[in-house]
């Protein structure tokens, strides 16, 4: 059986599962956020992504589908406009709603895991 094994293509067939550490996938760049990201799930409809990404770039986003992310390495601080401002650290985790306008600063080591869902095909990764 396979270390880890991507399903970057969509497939919903019960018998296709990625799995592994979360660094154990193919990695591409992702220059918006100045880093990398390995994309270990999207859905055929394109509505669910899930992977890993490294990132260090300061930057604002509107959210244009839901994120649930979890931090696996650094630090990245969030101001939501017209909300709270935190710094989440490795082992904490996160839930931002389409919609929200978000601040961010991430440290140069900054790594996470997150799941993005959508009504429409999600494009923000």
């Amino acid at each position: 059986m396979p270390e880890s094994q991507g399903n970057i293509n969509g497939s919903d067939e019960p018998n296709t599962v990625a799995f592994g550490k979360w660094d154990s996938f193919a990695w591409e760049a992702f220059p918006e956020w100045e880093g990398t990201k390995a994309i270990m799930f999207r859905s055929a409809d394109g509505k669910r992504v899930a992977g890993a990404f490294r990132e260090s770039a300061t930057a604002t986003i509107t959210y244009p589908c839901d994120e649930f992310s979890y931090v696996t390495a650094g630090w990245i601080k969030a101001r939501v406009h017209g909300g709270e401002t935190f710094t989440l650290k490795t082992g904490d985790c996160v839930y931002f709603t389409k919609g929200q306008t978000v601040d961010f600063e991430c440290s140069e080591d900054y790594a996470n895991v997150s799941a993005f869902f959508g009504t429409e095909p999600v494009t923000i990764v």
